[in-house]
């Protein structure tokens, strides 16, 4: 079962997952494999966390040790891992890396990390839709082109001079982002990282954030802004992508849009729940 739904599917509500039979005939094929973070500190709390740099709740570690571990059960193994510079993203392919003994090299670039909510970062998310009330709070948190206010020049020059960002372009750090923006800077990725590796018959593990993993999603499904905005993608739930490598030099081609996850009835449940609340 691929995030884009078919006219009339519905998510199993109690999680059922296929045969470890079924599981290998899926993803033996599986050439990209994407997984959102565990369990943030900020998640657990509902916060707007964009760019701030939390870890992993302990059980946010625990659900990435068992992302790999059933992904090493399924036959699946990276040749890669390709994550963020945000230390929840690194932090879940190093605890998924131990499931498999080959050692697997990590590559990290800052065009993956999270979408920058500006001077909403750090708020609840109860408490912005309260203030400027639920349909600016989606507008800022849902929409494609929806910026949310910016970061001041004093708070941005400061976390610009903080890990990871004072050793990265100063690109790497805008005072706001739209989703729009994220896919602006996720498609040169997709196109030439991800492509290359794809061409070389490489299998990768792209491990990163509900934003920027959309933004891979609307690149590589070709998704429009109203699927855009009603995808939602669960914390450790692997989604299995078959690409092929693209004839001209644009984003490598889905055999399935949507993909299929590892997991799809816990994880459209999951993504019906984040829905519920406003979104990834």
């Amino acid at each position: 079962m691929s995030h884009v739904a078919s006219p009339g599917e519905q998510p199993d509500p109690h999680g059922r997952t296929a045969t470890v039979e079924a599981e290998r005939a899926t993803w033996s094929p599986a050439n990209v494999v994407l997984v959102r973070h565990g369990e943030s500190v900020a998640n657990a709390r509902h916060l707007f966390t964009g760019v701030i740099d939390v870890g992993l709740t302990p059980a946010g570690e625990a659900e990435c040790v068992l992302a790999g571990q059933r992904l090493a059960g399924a036959g699946w193994v990276p040749d890669v891992i390709c994550t963020s510079e945000l230390v929840r993203g690194w932090r879940t392919a190093e605890l998924m890396r131990t499931a498999w003994p080959e050692v697997v090299p990590v590559e990290r670039d800052w065009r993956l990390n999270e979408r920058n909510y500006g001077a909403l970062s750090g708020y609840l998310k109860t408490e912005i839709a309260e203030r400027f009330g639920r349909d600016r709070f989606l507008y800022w948190r849902r929409s494609l082109e929806g910026r949310p206010p910016p970061l001041t020049p004093e708070l941005l020059a400061l976390w610009r001079a903080l890990p990871p960002f004072n050793v990265l372009p100063p690109q790497a750090l805008t005072a706001t982002e739209s989703l729009a923006d994220v896919v602006a800077r996720v498609r040169p990725w997709v196109a030439d990282v991800l492509g290359a590796h794809v061409a070389a018959g490489r299998r990768v593990l792209l491990v990163a954030h509900g934003n920027s993993l959309r933004a891979v999603c609307g690149v590589l499904d070709r998704l429009d802004s109203d699927e855009l905005a009603a995808l939602n993608l669960p914390n450790a739930r692997p989604l299995a992508y078959r690409l092929r490598a693209a004839q001209e030099a644009t984003a490598p081609v889905p055999t399935v849009r949507g993909g299929e996850y590892l997991d799809p009835g816990a994880a459209h449940a999951e993504a019906a729940a984040i829905a519920a609340e406003g979104g990834t």
